[in-house]
């Protein structure tokens, strides 16, 4: 018995050590107010989608940058430093086009809050969603950030 035990801890440990780092999840129950209007219900689900996809995207792009945060960039190929240089802007590119999303995200939402036709029920659950998502799009921000600094020579764009 002791070696099943054994076994299965050990299998376990193994099947864990092979799936990678945890994507952080937005888990968002939709309340019943929501699921009373399509609009509304719909407009928070792909916020949710939206703040998923941008998750799973960074910590995919971290994993691929874990091999160049220890390396000296400047002795790299030239072929390897532009990898990261790429990947990096990839990375920024990620974000700026997530933005772009949520701004357009934000002003929907605020139409949404000018129409007076749309219950105050309805209304308060889609800010309470929209709320979560924003948190969760902020814990993302402080945990990965929105450029991962690999090129130790980035262009400076001066005004």
């Amino acid at each position: 018995m002791k070696k099943i035990v054994l076994f299965v801890i050990v299998f376990a440990g193994l099947t864990a050590c092979n799936n990678g780092a945890d994507v952080p999840r937005l888990d968002l129950e939709i309340s019943k107010e929501l699921k009373n209007n399509d609009e509304l219900k719909e407009f928070v689900l792909k916020a949710k989608e939206n703040a998923n996809a941008l998750a799973r995207e960074c910590v995919k792009m971290h994993e691929e940058a874990q091999e160049f945060l220890e390396v000296n960039f400047d002795s790299l190929s030239t072929q390897q430093q532009e990898e990261i240089v790429k990947l990096d802007l990839d990375y920024v590119e990620m974000w700026y086009n997530f933005n772009i999303k949520h701004t357009s995200q934000t002003v929907q939402l605020m139409e949404f809050l000018k129409d007076s036709s749309i219950p105050k029920e309805e209304m308060v659950a889609m800010s309470k969603a929209m709320a979560s998502i924003n948190q969760f799009v902020q814990q993302l921000k402080d945990t990965y950030g929105e450029d991962m600094k690999l090129d130790p020579h980035p262009v400076v764009i001066e005004p």
